[in-house]
């Protein structure tokens, strides 16, 4: 990650060296938003950051805090948010409360059919859910143990499931290492990525949701989808009751999964995207 940040931070400052921009937005709590956020604030470029003074745990949050304090301007999701920013030290008149932009992209509108999504990623499944598991680097000697166990759940479930790959975080090979035990099974379609927009169509059908990606306590709920959040990538966030939190063990998860499994109960969706 310290490698990417840095190969990150030069090659954008050549760029922002030709473009010469007014303004750079970063969005988030990744190294490339850091990277956006060095890069600006020490070339005298104003940024403005998105989705500023939340909470999640791990090196996640010190990154996200970190591009807040080198951002000028703040678009925030809730009046929470906001407040840690002040904490901070931010000024109240550069933060603005703005809810998550990731939800108007669940207008009805934005989102492509399911049958198209399908076609598209080769899914043949008519029932699924979608698993998501990322690495958490302050846990760094224990991923390949809880990527064994998520694994061999989800294995045993005899259950359909898109599985989408981590993202790049110190980790992510022990997850993709076990990722090749699906290898032959009908039951699992794995990818490496997805659009985003095509990724909430097939989140809006889906049994459930499995794993530690923030979009299962999101997303998911904003859609009345379940979600079984694993482990504790993602321990500090706002907790809803569609929301099953587990340890990362194969007999919790799948306790969690059969209590899911098969279910046919239609959740009222947290914030209904707009038809």
């Amino acid at each position: 990650m310290d490698k990417a940040l840095a190969k990150t931070i030069s090659g954008f400052s050549d760029f922002v060296t030709d473009l010469k921009p007014d303004l750079i937005i970063v969005h988030g709590d990744r190294v490339e938003a850091l990277a956006g956020a060095v890069v600006g604030s020490l070339n005298n470029i104003l940024v403005a950051h998105i989705e500023g003074g939340e909470v999640s745990g791990t090196v996640d949050e010190l990154i996200r805090h970190a591009v807040s304090k080198m951002s000028h301007a703040h678009f925030v999701t809730d009046s929470k948010a906001k407040d840690r920013l002040i904490q901070l030290g931010e000024r109240p008149d550069t933060i603005f409360v703005i809810g998550s932009p990731d939800l108007d992209m669940m207008n009805a509108k934005c989102m492509p059919e399911l049958e198209l999504v399908k076609e598209y990623y080769g899914i043949a499944f008519s029932d699924y859910a979608i698993a998501l598991f990322h690495p958490v680097t302050t846990e760094y000697s224990s991923t390949a143990v809880r990527a064994r166990d998520f694994v061999s759940a989800l294995i045993a479930s005899e259950m359909n499931f898109v599985v989408i790959y981590p993202n790049n975080d110190l980790g992510s090979n022990e997850i993709l290492s076990e990722y090749s035990r699906f290898e032959g099974n009908q039951r699992f379609k794995v990818l490496p990525s997805m659009r985003f927009e095509y990724f909430l169509t097939l989140m809006k059908n889906c049994q459930f949701i499995i794993g530690n990606s923030s979009a299962g306590l999101k997303e998911a709920p904003t859609l009345g989808v379940p979600t079984i959040d694993v482990g504790t990538r993602q321990l500090n966030r706002v907790r809803l009751n569609s929301i099953i939190n587990v340890d990362c063990t194969m007999e919790s998860l799948l306790v969690a999964i059969n209590d899911l499994k098969g279910s046919k109960t239609q959740l009222v969706p947290f914030l209904p995207y707009q038809t």
